[in-house]
């Protein structure tokens, strides 16, 4: 918010302006620029805020009903789209103030072109009738590499599917969208090699183990919280219990040649599975495995649930119990998302309300780095705070000197640049 509130020229310069290591900042301001104009219609506070995530959320769940009717039936989208309504991990990406509900809406959306525009080209209708869904989904591909560049994986998955379906006419619409994307992201294009570099020189994750994929499973199903042990054990075993019975069902279905799920089914597999399988390989060499990031994979898994519920032939009693373990599961990633009160959801309006009932004159707030400073400045602008700057070089130094001038707050080199202040109130996280 911070930063979106700076406007187009500012964000560019904190982005984009070169330093030691790439780019300043590795994200594409699609989402920022969407949210500024939000903002100037519907203000800066929190509600209004997030409430434009909430409702590229809302058109998401939509969205996924009409993919679902298309590749089964109404109310195979209808059971997706009350799974997808349900799951914490949607709903934690689609509150919070971040692009990645804008970057679930848009892939969906790529998802839909692709499918029509192959049905296009299956029914003999020509060329020219299809041409329609393959620009609009090269439009939409250019414009999700614009909110996130990890789009990539899920837009490599979903261009190699007709090779793997062995539909050489599909190829044409992919390679024609893939042209459409090209001019779209080109004007951007063209500053990867240094964001790149930034992403080489300075990034926080690690390499991922074999692990990683049990985590990304309670993710989806869960929440993307580092929740307590024993409701993170129930959230494992709870994901693992749903997904094997889809596995089995699927594994079914797709053994009978003749049904005509076969194919759709295997789509959205495919891209519910592929996207955090290439992520994690490529993630060996230049670790980019980001769970969020693959909220796409995670809308696709709700589709192939939607499918569970509704056609796979489950016996009621069955499709009653995993029912009942999805809603158990819901209630608990709901009841984390909600109730969560330590990193990243620390409750910095109390910590600012504190501090405000217990100054003195003179008083001056330091925090410890960027991660408090940002949302309690956001919180309590009337309050004089400052933060230390990140250790140079270290995994975590990721705002550039460029992107602290542009949001106008710069990091302080040491403590002893409070000077002479009588107290100090001293911020920090328990646990980052």
């Amino acid at each position: 918010m911070l930063f979106s509130a700076q406007g187009l020229d500012a964000m560019l310069y904190g982005t984009l302006t070169p330093v030691a290591g790439g780019a300043a900042d590795i994200h594409p301001l699609l989402y920022y620029i969407t949210l500024n104009i939000w903002m100037s219609a519907l203000g800066q506070g929190a509600l209004a805020v997030r409430l434009w995530s909430v409702a590229l959320g809302v058109v998401t769940v939509g969205l996924i009903a009409v993919l679902g009717r298309d590749l089964f039936d109404a109310r195979t989208g209808l059971a997706a789209a009350l799974v997808t309504a349900l799951a914490p991990f949607h709903v934690q990406y689609s509150q919070e103030a971040r692009m990645y509900a804008l970057l679930g809406l848009l892939l969906v959306a790529a998802t839909f072109c692709f499918v029509r525009g192959s049905r296009a080209l299956d029914a003999g209708t020509g060329w020219r009738r299809g041409l329609g869904w393959w620009a609009a989904f090269g439009l939409l591909a250019g414009l999700a590499m614009y909110a996130q560049q990890l789009a990539a994986f899920y837009l490599t998955a979903l261009g190699v599917v007709p090779l793997l379906a062995r539909r050489p006419g599909w190829m044409r619409g992919v390679l024609f969208g893939t042209v459409v994307a090209v001019v779209v992201y080109f004007p951007w294009l063209v500053n990867l090699p240094s964001q790149f570099e930034k992403v080489r020189s300075y990034y926080w994750l690690s390499s991922p183990n074999s692990a990683q994929f049990l985590l990304t499973a309670r993710s989806f199903m869960v929440v993307n919280l580092d929740i307590p042990a024993p409701a993170s054990m129930i959230g494992f075993l709870g994901a693992l219990f749903i997904l094997v019975f889809l596995a089995v069902q699927a594994g079914l279905a797709l053994r009978r040649p003749a049904r005509r799920d076969r194919r759709p089914l295997l789509l959205v597999l495919w891209l519910a599975a592929a996207p955090p399988a290439l992520m994690w390989l490529v993630s060996q060499a230049q670790p980019v495995y980001l769970e969020r990031a693959l909220l796409p994979s995670a809308l696709m898994l709700y589709l192939a649930l939607g499918w569970l519920f509704v056609r796979s032939g489950l016996p009621r009693p069955v499709s009653i119990l995993i029912g009942a373990a999805g809603l158990g599961l819901a209630g608990l990633g709901l009841y984390y998302q909600y109730t969560w009160a330590a990193f990243p959801n620390s409750p910095f309006q109390d910590a600012a309300a504190f501090i405000r009932q217990h100054a003195q004159v003179g008083d001056r707030v330091l925090h410890q780095n960027k991660l408090t400073a940002l949302p309690m400045i956001y919180y309590a602008r009337d309050l004089p705070q400052r933060y230390l700057a990140d250790r140079p070089g270290a995994p975590e130094d990721t705002l550039a000197l460029p992107t602290q001038q542009a949001l106008g707050l710069l990091a302080d080199p040491c403590i002893q640049a409070v000077g002479g202040a009588p107290r100090l109130w001293w911020v920090t996280f328990d646990f980052a």
